[in-house]
């Protein structure tokens, strides 16, 4: 009977020893705060009560056990998140609005976009608006202005270089979002 207590004791420090890197995927999924502090609280919790019932399948390091719960709680956090903005109704009807926080975020990016266009050639801005505001077909614009299309192809992929070079975003296969 001894030899349970001493292996549950054993069963904790080992989980202990893997708080740290847990605190770590969790806050790099949820941010810093309490929410990964609860998913790895309930991670080891969930964890220890499978060591104790049945244990950890055979072959399978307790950490990498650990981490499938973690990601489990991660999963199950996230699906919370997504249920409780839609459950926010209007007279009945749910709200598709964004929460305040992806609204400031929203707001930031507009004004960082903004700078990052005023700082064009306004030739260059006049074509951006013209593809991306007011939806024309580079052909079109081709068209219009009597040029080739391949000239108005590469003088947008330049304004559109220009801008990411002002947003920082040089370098990174990030295609620029329009809201």
């Amino acid at each position: 009977m001894t030899g349970r207590p001493a292996q549950e004791r054993s069963d904790a420090a080992r989980l202990e020893d893997l708080a740290d890197g847990l605190m770590i995927v969790a806050t790099r999924a949820l941010g810093a705060g309490d929410d990964a502090a609860d998913a790895v609280q309930e991670t080891l919790s969930r964890t220890l009560a499978s060591l104790r019932s049945a244990g950890v399948p055979a072959g399978v390091p307790l950490a990498a056990f650990a981490h499938g719960v973690l990601k489990h709680i991660i999963a199950d956090h996230y699906r919370g998140r997504v249920l409780h903005f839609a459950q926010v109704e209007v007279d009945g009807v749910p709200s598709t609005a964004a929460s305040p926080l992806e609204q400031l975020v929203a707001a930031e990016e507009r004004a960082l976009m903004a700078r990052a266009v005023a700082g064009l050639a306004p030739e260059e801005r006049e074509l951006l608006h013209a593809c991306y505001v007011r939806g024309e077909r580079v052909a079109d614009i081709a068209q219009r202005r009597g040029v080739p299309a391949e000239r108005i192809r590469k003088r947008k992929s330049r304004s559109l270089a220009k801008v990411r070079a002002a947003l920082g975003l040089l370098g990174h296969n990030q295609p620029l979002r329009s809201t």
